[in-house]
């Protein structure tokens, strides 16, 4: 590790990205000991949780997605790409053929290869008639 190099979990980074305005792409760098693409989707699935419910939870940290605001999502991807990812939340209808397809589909239910990107990772939530498909990818 070198001089620059400081070690941080999940709650130390959040805090650190979240104490001022979203900063440009990249202003955090991070660097990742993780074992598995599933683990980096996992992480940052948490940390857009956090982020959400930080900014546009209730007094019970329930965020309700479908009445943010295009530009509430596009805050919550600024904040995601100063650690050097984008943020991609997909509403669509929540269908039976949607859920089914983002179901099986889903991080934690494919088989996940060498060929296996970032951007092929899915989650979805179900917000009364919409469906948000989150997906994330590197900058």
């Amino acid at each position: 590790m070198n001089n620059n190099e400081k070690e941080f979990d999940i709650i130390q980074i959040f805090n650190e990205v979240t104490k001022s305005t979203p900063l440009p792409p990249n202003s955090f760098p991070l660097q990742f000991e993780l074992d598995s693409l599933k683990e980096l989707f996992e992480f940052l699935l948490q940390f857009v949780t956090m982020l959400c419910k930080e900014f546009y939870g209730d007094d019970k940290q329930q965020v309700n997605l479908s009445i943010m605001s295009n530009d509430d999502f596009l805050m919550i991807n600024k904040y995601m790409q100063s650690i050097g990812f984008t943020c991609d939340f997909c509403a669509v209808p929540a269908n039976a053929h949607n859920i089914n397809n983002t179901y099986e589909k889903r991080y934690d239910r494919i088989t996940i290869t060498p060929q296996t990107k970032l951007g092929d990772l899915l989650f979805g939530i179900k917000c009364g008639d919409i469906l948000y498909v989150i997906s994330f990818d590197k900058l």
